[in-house]
C-alpha cells in the first residue's frame, strides 16, 4: 500500500469524529496542560488539531514520510509543543500521557505484538486518561491478512476491562478503501482509564 498516495488522496480532510468526540469529553472536564500521543500519526491532521488546542503532542509513525509530512504541516509557532518519533508498534515505548489517539492504526500491528502494544498503551495512560481510536473486527474483508490484528467483540470488551467505556460502536458496512471495495468491520472506541 502506498501511504503517500493515501495521504495525497485525503488532503484537506477534517479530524476524525471519534477523535473530536474524545476532545469534547476532555473539554467538559475543564482546562489544563495536557499531553497526547498520536499513534500512527499518518498525515498529521489530528496532531495539528491537538497542537492548536494547546496540547503537548508526541507524534509517532513507522513511515518516515509520514513524520516528514507532519513536520512540514506544523507551523513554526507550534514546534515547541511537538515531538516526533520514528518507531514501529513492536518497539514502542511511551511516556505517561493523558490521551492516546490511534486512528485506524492499531490493526496494522502484527498479531504477535498486539498484546504487548495494548499493555504499553494502557500503562502509559495516567488515571482518568483516555484512549480513542479503532480496532478492526474479524469479519472485516482484510481479516485474512496474517500481518494485521483483528478482534471479536468479546476480545475488544476484554481489552477494555481497565477502562470506563465511553464509546464502543461496532460498525459493519460495505464500502471502499484506498485500494478498492471493502467490507468494513470496525470498533470505534473511547475509553477512560479507571
Amino acid at each position: 500500500m502506498s501511504w503517500e498516495g493515501y495521504y495525497q488522496a485525503n488532503t484537506g480532510r477534517m479530524p476524525r469524529p471519534v477523535f473530536l468526540e474524545a476532545l469534547t469529553l476532555f473539554a467538559k472536564e475543564g482546562p489544563g496542560l495536557r499531553t497526547a500521543v498520536d499513534l500512527g500519526c499518518g498525515d498529521g491532521v489530528e496532531t495539528y488539531h491537538l497542537l492548536k488546542m494547546g496540547w503537548q503532542v508526541l507524534a509517532i509513525d513507522q513511515e518516515p514520510g509520514s513524520l516528514e509530512r507532519v513536520r512540514t504541516l506544523i507551523p513554526a509557532g507550534f514546534q515547541m509543543q511537538l515531538e516526533t518519533r520514528f518507531t514501529s508498534f513492536e518497539q514502542l515505548s511511551l511516556p505517561p500521557v493523558d490521551f492516546v489517539y490511534a486512528g485506524y492504526s492499531l490493526p496494522f500491528c502484527h498479531p504477535d505484538s498486539f498484546t504487548a502494544l495494548w499493555a504499553e498503551i494502557t500503562t502509559a495512560l495516567v488515571p482518568r486518561g483516555r484512549f480513542a481510536g479503532q480496532l478492526f473486527g474479524v469479519r472485516d474483508s482484510w481479516a485474512t491478512r496474517e500481518h494485521m490484528t483483528f478482534h471479536t467483540r468479546e476480545q475488544v470488551e476484554a481489552l477494555l476491562i481497565p477502562f470506563e467505556v465511553e464509546l464502543l460502536d461496532e460498525m459493519e458496512e460495505d464500502g471502499n478503501s484506498f485500494s478498492g471495495p471493502k467490507h468494513w468491520h470496525i470498533f470505534h472506541l473511547i475509553a477512560r482509564k479507571k
